[in-house]
């Protein structure tokens, strides 16, 4: 036993922790919409279902007879809705579904909110936290002196900080005080596939055994540098836009721009530095001029030597602007700007590359599901285990404003509520859970909890 715990003993303190659950039901499509390309805007929103269902991003021909290929998409991000997106910065976040919003209208996506990360209703998690109330039925109380009864009842020293006031002293002096420690979240997901093969002609170009792939992600928060105004002194931020989902998930070198991911680019046969196209034509439905009637325009077109990001649909812009305000914390980075819908097929999508530079890569494997035959093939069960090992700081309880008109006069009086504030403060980023399968539906039973401790 260590020296610090023998102390905490010796003072009767002991450090609580708790298992915060993730979510386990999910809204989903309608039963009764279509299996492989709808939208699916008439979710279910009265009654949550115990599994969550992907959906077909990217599906295509691929040889005579109508032989296809299809991708489909699950994912979960861990913790709730963070609330909607500034306008004009990029999404780090794939635009996950949120339980507890009314469906009306909205598109399934195939990703949800797994939750897990904060529970503002576990009375044992207010307890541990410093700037919470603690629950009357955890309170540690006892009766100063032998046989008096009529004595008021007190807290022990390890319910210290109790009242407002010795929350203010604690917070006064230690503002990081109202933190815990997060060890780790711990997922499992039962998955299935649950194509009916007989009698759909989806999987006409496959074997039953369709692949998944698996990923683990999490967004890289660029670093943050000062610098100093020459003129009034002041200190100013300086950093990189957060990576973009939609444009910058995926870096292969392997592909450039005059193949799938923009056709109407320069095909690699046409000479970048010369005004003649040397025998090749422009693509079909291209605005380039053919090589017959005008040179290729020199500038403003676009050269399949460019290799660019890319995500699910999207490919990012191979010329991005510069940011130039001064002003801007974003100054001197390059604008995040979306391109055109990409032409990649499921295949390449299923085998691209992660940006790394950009996205995380806690796990990333290859496992297949039989959604014909039973046995092992036709189920698998993942592991997940996302490493935190970090004091999670809060911003400790909530302003309450009261307003007093009694005399005509409104007089305003601000004080803490009994309500704390439950975003972490200096949790990086949120962590990605991402099945990607290859001609088959698959669905997910989940179940998990994430592990905290009183600091």
């Amino acid at each position: 036993m260590s020296f610090r715990s023998r102390v905490l003993d010796a003072l009767d303190i002991k450090k609580d922790h708790v298992r915060i659950p993730v979510y386990q039901t999910f809204l989903n499509p309608s039963e009764t919409s279509p299996a492989v390309t709808s939208t699916a805007a008439d979710l279910v929103v009265a009654g949550l279902k115990p599994y969550a269902v992907s959906r077909c991003i990217n599906d295509q021909v691929i040889g005579p007879k109508s032989r296809t290929e299809r991708l489909e998409v699950l994912g979960f991000v861990v913790g709730d809705d963070p609330g909607a997106k500034v306008t004009g910065e990029p999404a780090h976040l794939p635009d996950a579904l949120n339980r507890d919003a009314q469906a009306v209208g909205l598109d399934y996506s195939g990703i949800h909110y797994l939750g897990g990360l904060y529970d503002s209703t576990n009375r044992k998690l207010m307890k541990m936290r410093k700037s919470a109330i603690t629950p009357p039925e955890l309170d540690t109380l006892y009766q100063p002196g032998a046989g008096n009864v009529t004595a008021v009842n007190d807290h022990t020293h390890k319910d210290w900080p109790n009242t407002a006031t010795e929350q203010a002293v604690l917070l006064n002096d230690s503002p990081a005080a109202d933190a815990l420690y997060y060890h780790k979240t711990q997922v499992r997901f039962l998955l299935t596939g649950i194509d009916d093969v007989s009698a759909s002609g989806f999987d006409q170009a496959s074997n039953h055994r369709g692949t998944v792939r698996m990923l683990v992600l999490r967004p890289r928060v660029p670093a943050v540098r000062t610098r100093v105004d020459g003129i009034t002194g002041d200190f100013k931020l300086n950093y990189d836009y957060l990576p973009d989902w939609h444009t910058e998930l995926f870096y292969d070198r392997s592909k450039q721009l005059g193949g799938k991911l923009d056709p109407d680019s320069y095909p690699h046969t046409a000479h970048s530095g010369s005004n003649h196209a040397h025998g090749v034509t422009a693509p079909t439905g291209s605005t380039l001029t053919p090589h017959h009637e005008a040179p290729y325009p020199a500038a403003n077109s676009l050269h399949s030597s460019h290799i660019v990001t890319y995500g699910i649909t999207k490919a990012a812009k191979p010329d991005p602007e510069v940011e130039l305000d001064t002003n801007n914390p974003h100054y001197g980075h390059m604008k995040v700007t979306v391109g055109k819908d990409h032409q990649l097929t499921p295949t390449d999508l299923l085998m691209s590359k992660i940006n790394k530079q950009k996205y995380a890569v806690l796990h990333d494997e290859l496992f297949t599901l039989d959604s014909l035959h039973h046995g092992a093939a036709a189920q698998h069960i993942a592991q997940v285990n996302i490493p935190y090992n970090k004091k999670v700081k809060f911003a400790g309880r909530q302003p309450l404003v009261l307003t007093n008109d009694t005399t005509n006069a409104s007089t305003v009086q601000e004080q803490l509520s009994n309500h704390t504030f439950d975003t972490p403060m200096n949790m990086a980023s949120r962590p990605i859970i991402l099945f990607l399968s290859y001609n088959q539906k698959i669905s997910a039973s989940v179940e998990g909890w994430t592990a905290i401790s009183e600091c």
